[in-house]
């Protein structure tokens, strides 16, 4: 049996050795959330390892007690430090930062006071004597309700710094689920070694195991942090994200329950409600708004909010909440204020109305004068009129096409359209107009599943474009990629091609008051081809040439395109 003796303090080495061999292997993840506590956590442990492994090796008894002092602060610190470890490690920083956390410092730093005074007043245990047992220095003495106390709160803290890493790991997911089991289970053995030697267990009352039974739970970490680099991807990344997901953001986010009552809610959500959050909270989220009303569960285009004496519109989306198992919790809702958004658009509404009736109707009087006077007078003045009235002519076309840009979106039928007979059509009607003249090389039986009256706006303005600036004639083409799924639709005059400053305009989706284009045509081509999910390419090389590519969305495969 003699034996025993050094394999018991050779098992609390060990553990001490691996502790340190822990640490080493976490060194890269020192500045990662928790880890600071987690290596107080080891350390501690390797003190405490180290300490019991001499002591069980010492028979003086004043050596002795010094050394099972050392190991009482040990075990008044590691519940402690772990608790903080746990609580950094799953991100509640605002918990362990919390002044009330960092006054139960005050318990153990109490108890480390009592063991090492123990001597002088036995308030911790009484009657400390060395017990030579299997060979080795173990210690009996009888524990005080205080000491008593210290093992029951280093056993709590233990466990609830467990449970926080073990829930919150579990349940982010099964990233690492195993992992997470691993360090719920590893502080059961030394745990369940400190309780058994507390309550006077097993074989030797005389003797410790925890330090021993430290090992299995160094391996169970080392599993856990080493293996899988848990600290490489830790809680707290993700509660931090949650918490700026809904904290952080501008747009008020409220969370109810299912019977509309305030779970949470955002300072943004605080700021619209005008109410404060731990006041707010429980309340029917209905009753804390001041306007129109508000049904459960039910999306809103638009809600007014009273809040002082303003008032704001907003958006209302509601997300429901289920668990794992689809049990419905509540709802998510989020409030979009679209009051500046309302507010331009009836602004533009009376703008549009502006310039379809009073300057549409003044145009046509300008313009009848025009050519009444351009008819009547000889010479330079009727130059001058004619001028005017070509003037007049063009702002009556910017107006209508205007009109055609405020009503895009309007006409959203999706239809089966010809395409050579669509093309055709617009064509026709303008060479009504321009003396150039239009080619169209479109096959019969070339057909899309489009909106048609979209479809007529992109090819008039293309065409229209290439016959004002270009030189005639200008070609209209359209053939079949050689992937099969788009229909190239082409339009190619040979002018000086479009200005690459109009096109950049263009390519960066809004003007300024030096690069601005010279009119609204390229605008329609580009939102037109916007609304109808197409792609645009323009080529001005030799001339311009502008290719439309449209989805092939025939029920049936076409011939390639053939000449007219």
């Amino acid at each position: 049996m003699a034996v025993t003796a050094p394999w018991l303090a050779l098992g609390s080495f060990a553990s001490g050795v691996g502790a340190l061999y822990l640490l080493s292997r976490l060194r890269r993840h020192w500045g990662q959330p928790g880890a600071k506590w987690f290596v107080a956590t080891i350390i501690t442990m390797a003190v405490w390892c180290f300490t019991y492994g001499t002591a069980l090796l010492v028979y003086d008894r004043t050596i002795r007690l010094a050394l099972e002092i050392v190991c009482w602060v040990c075990l008044s610190w590691i519940g402690f430090f772990f608790v903080a470890f746990a609580l950094g490690y799953t991100g509640r920083t605002a918990v362990l930062e919390s002044r009330w956390f960092q006054s139960t410092a005050l318990l153990p730093a109490a108890a480390s006071a009592l063991a090492l005074t123990n001597p002088l007043h036995s308030f911790l245990w009484t009657g400390f004597a060395v017990d030579p047992t299997f060979g080795a220095a173990g210690a009996t003495y009888a524990l005080r309700p205080l000491g008593s106390l210290v093992v029951l709160m280093t056993t709590l803290l233990v466990g609830f710094g467990t449970l926080l890493v073990f829930d919150t790991v579990v349940s982010y997911g099964p990233l690492y689920r195993r992992e997470a089991i691993a360090v719920g289970l590893s502080p059961l053995p030394p745990g369940f070694a400190l309780l058994a030697w507390a309550g006077g267990i097993g074989p030797s009352p005389s003797l410790n195991f925890a330090t021993l039974l430290f090992l299995p739970h160094i391996a169970l970490d080392a599993y856990a942090f080493v293996r899988s680099d848990m600290f490489e991807f830790h809680p707290a990344t993700r509660r931090a994200g949650e918490r700026a997901a809904i904290d952080d953001i501008a747009t008020p986010v409220a969370i109810v329950d299912v019977a509309g009552r305030l779970v949470n809610l955002n300072p943004a959500a605080e700021a619209m409600l005008d109410v404060e959050k731990r006041a707010a909270l429980t309340d029917p989220l209905d009753d804390l708004l001041v306007g129109d009303e508000l049904s459960l569960g039910t999306d809103r285009s638009r809600l007014g909010v009273e809040n002082g004496e303003r008032r704001r519109e907003y958006k209302v989306q509601w997300t429901p909440l289920r668990d794992e198992r689809n049990t419905h919790l509540g709802y998510t809702v989020v409030f979009q204020d679209v009051t500046d958004e309302l507010r331009r658009e009836r602004r533009l509404e009376v703008l549009n109305r502006f310039l379809r009736h009073n300057v549409r109707n003044e145009t046509v009087v300008i313009q009848a004068r025009a050519e009444l006077l351009a008819a009547e007078l000889d010479g330079e003045l009727g130059e001058h009129a004619a001028a005017i009235d070509r003037a007049i002519g063009r702002l009556a076309e910017s107006g209508e096409k205007a009109r055609t840009l405020s009503n895009m979106g309007a006409d959203g039928a999706v239809e089966s359209v010809p395409l050579r007979d669509r093309v055709a059509d617009v064509v026709e009607a303008l060479e009504a107009d321009y003396d150039g003249g239009v080619t169209v090389e479109i096959s019969d039986d070339l057909t899309l599943q489009t909106r048609p009256v979209l479809l007529s706006v992109l090819v008039r303005n293309l065409v229209e474009n290439a016959l004002e600036h270009g030189d005639a004639p200008v070609a209209v083409t359209a053939t079949v990629s050689g992937a099969g799924d788009e229909i190239l639709l082409t339009v190619e005059d040979g002018g000086p091609g479009i200005p690459e400053h109009e096109l950049a305009v263009l390519d960066r989706g809004r003007e300024t008051d030096l690069d601005h284009g010279r009119g609204v045509g390229l605008w329609l081509v580009r939102w037109t081809a916007t609304t109808l999910a197409v792609d645009l390419d323009f080529d001005t090389s030799d001339g311009t040439t502008v290719t439309v590519r449209l989805p092939d969305d025939r029920s049936a495969v076409p011939s390639r395109a053939s000449a007219e």
